[in-house]
């Protein structure tokens, strides 16, 4: 049986940091936003200007947490967060604002976005995400 992989690509990464950065700034929300494929590999980085520089590497984390657990980052345990974070080196955070971006129930990649409040940085990949869809849904007519 052949299996179709759908994965971000430059084109939909590229989407996903405009659609962010144009949320974060009406929001008044400078930020660091990272979107990976799949695998976890970095597709696209923005840092706007403002964001907060700590939060590059976590903005980062949250895309590789949500593109490896098919989940949004910051749902574990928080005993288990920390000990999953200091196994792998700080790749994986319990810190929230990473969302990963599917395709039916298939994993695409994940935009982490990282510099306001928890609440900001998930509506910002949210903003993202929804635009993307909004593009996948337009080219479906």
């Amino acid at each position: 049986m052949l299996t179709i992989r759908h994965e971000l690509n430059e084109e939909s990464a590229s989407l996903l940091i405009e659609a962010a950065r144009a949320h974060a700034a009406s929001i008044g929300v400078p930020q660091n936003i990272a979107v990976v494929d799949a695998g976890g590999r970095l597709l696209a980085f923005l840092r706007m200007d403002g964001a907060k520089f700590h939060s590059i590497e976590t903005s980062l984390a949250k895309a590789v947490t949500a593109a490896s657990i098919a989940a949004p980052s910051g749902g574990a345990p928080s005993d288990a967060g920390v000990l999953v974070g200091i196994a792998t080196r700080g790749a994986f955070t319990n810190l929230r604002g990473g969302l990963p971006v599917l395709v039916g129930d298939h994993v695409a990649g994940a935009i982490g976005v990282g510099s306001g409040a928890p609440d900001e940085d998930i509506a910002v990949a949210e903003a993202a995400i929804a635009a993307l869809r909004s593009k996948i849904d337009g080219a479906s007519d």
